[in-house]
């Protein structure tokens, strides 16, 4: 018999130890991922807010002058403004996509560890079952008469209500895990459907902007091709460059009064030193600044910036460190940064697809601020980019060769 029970005891201490060991771990990586992707929710949700409300201003600011056009004007523009809004909820919709798929991958291993649990559970409680079976009820009894002295028999005691207490809260563990089995299961069932419905309007999403690419391109088309048309456009794209004109300066001027008003007597920040600017994007060169005499209307053409052709979502970098002046959409330019550089010097980067950056922050010289788009009136995907000295526009190649 006290062999038995000396078996018996190597069991018991053995299987304390053991459970004793059993944690649960949550992954902080993991919360910390699912974190970032509802701060870019609410960034990119946030920027939608944004340029709706400046499209609406701008809807009003259309031109009233021919019939013929007011109607080539608006379209493109109406059509630009969808394409920019649609392409903004596709990016929202992605981005809740690409939540829901980690929630599912999160509740799956919550699933496999849930089951891993309950299995260890089992295991454990299936071996004590085994050993009341094989030892009898008298084995706990003889343990305390096999001690050595009070303090092995106390020791004993103490180890044996513990080993009881612990059956006891393995068993509602089990129970709660197999109660928390089934919660998970429904809730990765809820996250599987809502994946579904999001994919399902993420494809009406992306129909809905390939349709607006489309027709827009088309209308484009037909403007290359009508002269009258063609000079409907051109001039509304002079009106838009006088609007951006305009908002420069008088984006300086307030920013000054507030600086002025914040830091009497200290002077501005001067970021450009003289030299070359940086080229703000990697590609070929389309259109430069300048008048030129279309090969078949022969009509004058004024551009007042360089275009840099490049495919969607190339970067576009600051051409020398300032401060962005402004970041949001305008008429004819689509969605443009206007960085600050001091002494009445500024860039503007236009027809973006993208925009990485906000209004007030400081950009170093080379830094990421945005992506190659087609935004508003434009041919393609490419960088219009622009050079202006108190808000007036001058040519590029005077500051990047």
């Amino acid at each position: 018999m006290s062999y038995r029970v000396s078996g018996y005891k190597k069991i018991l201490l053995a299987a304390a130890l053991s459970i004793i060991a059993l944690t649960l771990a949550a992954s902080l990586a993991l919360a910390a991922s699912e974190d970032d992707i509802d701060q870019k929710i609410k960034q990119q949700e946030s920027e939608y807010n944004k340029i709706q409300r400046q499209i609406s201003s701008n809807k009003r600011k259309l031109s009233e002058t021919t019939r013929k056009e007011k109607d080539v004007t608006k379209q493109i523009e109406v059509l630009s403004q969808k394409i920019t809004l649609t392409q903004q909820r596709v990016n929202v919709v992605n981005l809740k996509v690409k939540r829901l798929h980690g929630n599912i991958a999160k509740l799956t291993k919550d699933i496999w560890n849930a089951e891993k649990r309950i299995s260890y559970i089992q295991d454990i409680l299936s071996t004590r079952l085994v050993s009341m079976y094989k030892y009898g009820g008298v084995a706990e009894f003889n343990l305390l008469l096999s001690a050595n002295g009070a303090q092995e028999a106390l020791s004993t005691s103490y180890l044996l209500s513990k080993m009881a207490e612990r059956d006891q809260a393995l068993i509602k563990d089990l129970f709660e895990q197999k109660r928390s089995l089934q919660e998970i299961k429904t809730k990765l069932n809820t996250e599987r459907s809502n994946y579904e419905k999001q994919g399902v309007i993420l494809k009406g999403q992306k129909k809905e902007l390939n349709a607006a690419a489309d027709d827009r391109n088309a209308l484009l088309s037909k403007v290359r091709k009508d002269k009258a048309l063609y000079m409907a456009e051109q001039a509304e794209l002079l009106r838009a460059s006088k609007e951006l004109q305009a908002t420069v300066k008088k984006l300086l001027a307030e920013k000054r009064r507030i600086n002025a008003a914040r830091n009497p007597g200290k002077k501005e920040t001067v970021y450009y030193k003289g030299g070359r600017l940086q080229w703000p994007a990697q590609g070929s060169i389309s259109s430069t600044f300048g008048t030129r005499i279309h090969p078949v209307f022969k009509t004058k053409i004024t551009h007042t910036g360089l275009d840099i052709s490049a495919p969607k979502g190339t970067p576009v970098v600051a051409a020398d460190s300032g401060e962005v002046l402004y970041t949001g959409w305008m008429r004819g330019y689509g969605q443009v940064i206007i960085v600050d550089h001091g002494a009445n010097l500024t860039t503007v980067y236009a027809h973006l697809s993208q925009i990485e950056c906000k209004e007030g922050a400081k950009v170093s010289r080379g830094a990421t601020i945005g992506r190659v788009g087609s935004t508003g009136v434009a041919t393609g995907n490419h960088l219009h980019f622009e050079v202006r000295v108190n808000g007036d526009a001058v040519d590029p190649m005077r500051y990047l060769r």
